[in-house]
């Protein structure tokens, strides 16, 4: 049913004249009625009656002239609700994350861009880093966040963004142990600095309990041991030369991207700048 058709409908029983809706719209008569007369195709029954120029519906259009009512009221919500994001104004955004990503960057960063865009909502689906760039490149994600580039980046936006370090941490105290505990859920290569006393653990979260504990050094993200560190359950160690990390950022093609995904993609350079 076309509500084009519909709307017409409506506003030519409201008036009971063809030819006065005719000249309000600055449309023919015969056009008019063809399309009236396409509406009673599609519903099957008379919908109107004419007697010299007067037209008044009949039963069955009194009851489609009912349904009219709350057609053409949805039908401008949907309008309405689609002009919102297409300007951004709301919308729902998915963003891919790795563990470590998910856990110390981004709650801060969903919080500030809520003040900001708060009827946009910003979900997380956890994934493990290698996994991220062909949820993005399917559409599965709108964004995907990694420390490691993409292997195709030819078919993906891009994003570098330096916005953390990678540094060592000891324990407020001192300790007799050797042993450098780097997390598996960094996917990235440690230098070569701290030698062949290294040892994976599975979490970033491990390595910071065990550093506490005293049972040697790691080598983390710092973004992920500032509390430690300013409680001074922790600190800095100077036996390991940190140095920047970047954070890809990857997206589809420009033209599949919505008003939403822009503006968080804004904000993640406002912030890092």
């Amino acid at each position: 049913m076309n509500t084009n058709h519909l709307s017409l409908f409506k506003r030519v029983i409201m008036t009971g004249s063809i030819s006065q809706v005719a000249k309000e719209i600055h449309v023919s008569q015969p056009a008019i009625s063809m399309m009236l007369k396409r509406l009673e195709q599609d519903v099957g029954v008379p919908l109107y009656t004419i007697v010299g120029r007067n037209i008044s519906a009949t039963d069955a259009g009194l009851t489609l002239m009912e349904f009219a009512e709350s057609i053409l009221s949805l039908e401008e919500q949907i309008y309405r609700s689609m002009e919102e994001f297409r300007q951004g104004s709301r919308g729902k955004i998915v963003v891919g994350v790795s563990q470590v990503i998910g856990t110390y960057l981004l709650p801060k960063i969903i919080l500030s861009f809520n003040e900001k865009h708060s009827n946009i909502t910003v979900d997380l689906e956890i994934r493990a880093d290698h996994d991220i760039e062909s949820l993005v490149r399917l559409g599965n994600v709108d964004i995907g966040i990694t420390l490691t580039p993409p292997e195709d980046h030819f078919s993906l936006r891009v994003r570098k963004i330096t916005d953390d370090q990678l540094i060592g941490i000891q324990p407020p105290f001192t300790i007799d142990s050797n042993t450098i505990f780097v997390p598996s859920d960094i996917p990235i290569e440690i230098n070569e600095q701290i030698g062949n006393q290294t040892k994976s653990i599975f979490s970033t979260e491990a390595v910071k309990h065990f550093v506490m504990e005293g049972m040697g050094y790691g080598v983390i993200l710092k973004s992920t041991v500032e509390l430690e560190v300013s409680c001074g359950k922790l600190k800095y160690w100077d036996g390991y030369d940190s140095y920047s990390v970047t954070t890809n950022v990857m997206t589809r093609p420009a033209e599949r991207l919505s008003k939403s995904v822009w503006f968080f993609l804004d904000h993640l350079e406002s912030i890092n700048t």
